[in-house]
Order: structure tokens, then sequence, then C-alpha cells
């Protein structure tokens, strides 16, 4: 799943919280980076994973702007 954010500098934390739950994350430049869960179930477990992991950010950063993309 691609996810974007408006602040680049935000893209260090954004990667360093999902590594610490173990997902695979890479910066894919302009403000976006890639986020995938290794051995998920399926397609919908892991955006499922990865959409909760997202929100517990947002909580964290409540003044942050980060999007899904896909």
């Amino acid at each position: 799943m691609l996810i974007r954010t408006d602040d680049r500098a935000l893209v260090d934390d954004l990667c360093i919280h999902f590594r610490r739950s173990a997902f695979e994350v890479a910066d894919v430049g302009r403000g976006m980076i890639e986020v995938k869960q290794p051995g998920a179930r399926s397609d919908l477990d892991e955006r499922r994973a990865i959409r909760n992991h997202l929100a517990l950010w947002r909580v964290l950063h409540p003044d942050s702007a980060v999007y899904e993309v896909t």
C-alpha cells in the first residue's frame, strides 16, 4: 500500500512506526512510502493491518496529514 504525506519531514517517522511492527517499508520519494506486511494471509488482511497501524500513527500525530494512495 502506498501512503503519502504532504510533509516530507514525516516520512522517516512513518517508516520507523511501521518497521517497529515488522512491516516492510520503502521510501519511494515525493513524500510517499510503500508498506507491506510479510506473511499476511490475504491482501485484505494486509490492507486492514496497514490501515490499523496508520490509524494509530494518526492518533499520535493528530495535526499531520497522511493519505492512503493505493
